[in-house]
């Protein structure tokens, strides 16, 4: 199935895969159109302020893509896999983001959770975390790669969400405080879900298989080769019987490389807009 052109999908209901086939004129128009909310929040998006402007905006994206001279490849690939995440995840609709992709205080990454998302249908919390990367030593084709994705995803989540780090909530709240519109209603839901959850850690109560947790993977890796839904649809089975989480959703997506997506960005942000 065809979410727009530029990318295919497999839709298992506890589980989607998408394929990036290529970097279409549709992708980079979605881009385009949805980077400044993804970036810096709903309310930001209908600013007129230039600093949240589109051509600001992507300027910024890539000065943290090469803030530091060292940055790493993995760094990028984060990056890179992160922003597909979020693209997605606007178009399909499901979820409403309730926290904006740059941190606020610094160019560095995020602390914290990765992406808190609210889903309208059931008014429920879900807490997303983001793996990327390529095929490791030892691991023999693109499923086993993103399985392992999968995996470092779940590990992270398991001992963050049964941690009684504060801190982690309070950048949560702030987060959904500056990337929910004031005008949406569903705003003042996802600030009771998440400050109970804060109130929870303070009083040592958190724990993991009392959340809803996206799984997401992004793979770089040679479109010649799938990675293979009955693969991913396995692995959810095994995490669901784990019993660590109230509900699982994995969400993984393979592209060839991440550096289309940057020298595109990159071309955008040289443009006049």
């Amino acid at each position: 199935m065809e979410l727009i052109s530029g990318i295919t999908k497999e839709d298992c209901s506890d589980y989607i895969i998408y394929f990036i086939e290529e970097l279409s004129d549709e992708l980079k128009q979605e881009i385009r159109n949805r980077l400044v909310a993804v970036c810096h929040g709903a309310d930001q998006a209908q600013s007129s302020l230039k600093i949240y402007s589109y051509r600001e905006t992507v300027k910024e994206f890539v000065k943290r893509y090469k803030t530091n001279k060292d940055a790493s490849e993995d760094r990028k690939k984060g990056m890179i896999g992160e922003l597909l995440v979020h693209i997605i995840l606007e178009l399909e609709g499901r979820f409403l983001t309730a926290s904006p992709f740059f941190n606020m205080e610094e160019r560095s990454f995020k602390k914290g959770y990765d992406v808190a998302l609210f889903e309208t249908a059931t008014n429920e919390l879900w807490i997303a975390e983001v793996k990327s990367g390529n095929i490791q030593k030892g691991q023999k084709n693109a499923s086993s790669a993103v399985v392992g994705l999968i995996n470092t995803a779940k590990n992270d989540l398991k001992t963050r969400l049964n941690d009684s780090n504060t801190s982690l909530w309070l950048n949560a709240l702030n987060a959904a405080k500056v990337s929910m519109s004031d005008s949406n209603h569903q705003k003042d839901a996802v600030m009771k879900l998440l400050g109970q959850c804060a109130d929870d850690a303070v009083d040592e109560n958190n724990s993991s298989d009392s959340f809803n947790v996206v799984l997401s993977a992004t793979l770089f890796h040679p479109m010649s080769e799938h990675m293979e839904a009955t693969k991913v649809g396995k692995k959810h089975i095994k995490i669901v019987k784990e019993g660590l989480f109230k509900k699982v959703f994995i969400m993984a997506i393979q592209k060839e490389t991440f550096d289309a997506v940057y020298n595109f960005l990159e071309s955008e942000a040289k443009d006049e807009v």
